[in-house]
């Protein structure tokens, strides 16, 4: 039985109003020249291209702020031998006396119904002089082993770029929807709040030992 546009509509419009719940910053604003700030990271100079089946109406993707990084929020989909395709490359740069981001985190919610369907993001990190970071990968497939959440180390790096894929693809009579994808950085540790740490931690040992006698 092939899956209608009446589902695929249903999908979409479901992920395009559970983002519209909170207004805010959409991947138009950060496509026109808008930047984003979230804990000290800045994510900037963002280039975007959409293909295929996805709705190239960039306003209706929200941008939504988390607590160390943010969300894209959107009715990704491809229906019925469709496929849709989404490129987003931005720069990444701490402030000056922030810490250093040391590991990401993706994570997105894919769907992905009938044969030879699939739901993919791919994100490749890379320093100024071009040369390659990290990776990471989140995918759902019709009838195999999905993955939902990838994280990836690397030395730490106070600016760098993200090239980022998005891609669904439906088989004859099949579905594939994405509706967010979560972005989240790591970071290391500022010296002042190791010294304090390891000062405390000093404190306790000592006033332990004077317990003890």
């Amino acid at each position: 039985m092939r899956i209608g546009k009446a589902v695929l509509g249903l999908t979409a419009g479901l992920a395009l109003g559970l983002a519209g719940g909170a207004q805010g910053t959409t991947l138009a604003d950060l496509n026109g020249g808008a930047s984003l700030t979230v804990g000290g990271l800045t994510f900037s100079d963002f280039t975007i291209t959409v293909t295929g089946s996805l709705d190239p109406n960039l306003a209706d993707y929200k941008v939504l702020s988390l607590s160390d990084g943010f969300r894209i929020a959107g009715g990704f989909a491809a229906v019925d031998a469709e496929q849709g395709d989404m490129l987003v490359s931005y720069d990444v740069n701490a402030a000056a006396g922030s810490p250093a981001v040391n590991d990401i985190r993706l994570a997105f919610n894919g769907f992905a119904a009938g044969p030879h369907s699939a739901a993919n993001v791919t994100e490749n990190l890379s320093s100024s002089d071009g040369s390659s970071i990290a990776s990471a990968n989140v995918f759902a497939v019709t009838g195999g082993t999905s993955q939902f959440v990838d994280t990836a180390t690397f030395a730490p790096q106070t600016s760098f770029s993200v090239d980022k894929d998005i891609l669904v693809k439906a088989g004859d009579g099949g579905l594939a929807t994405i509706s967010f994808i979560n972005q989240e950085f790591s970071v290391v540790p500022e010296p002042g709040s190791l010294v304090l740490l390891g000062s405390g931690l000093a404190g306790l040992f000592a006033f332990g030992r004077r317990q003890v006698r």
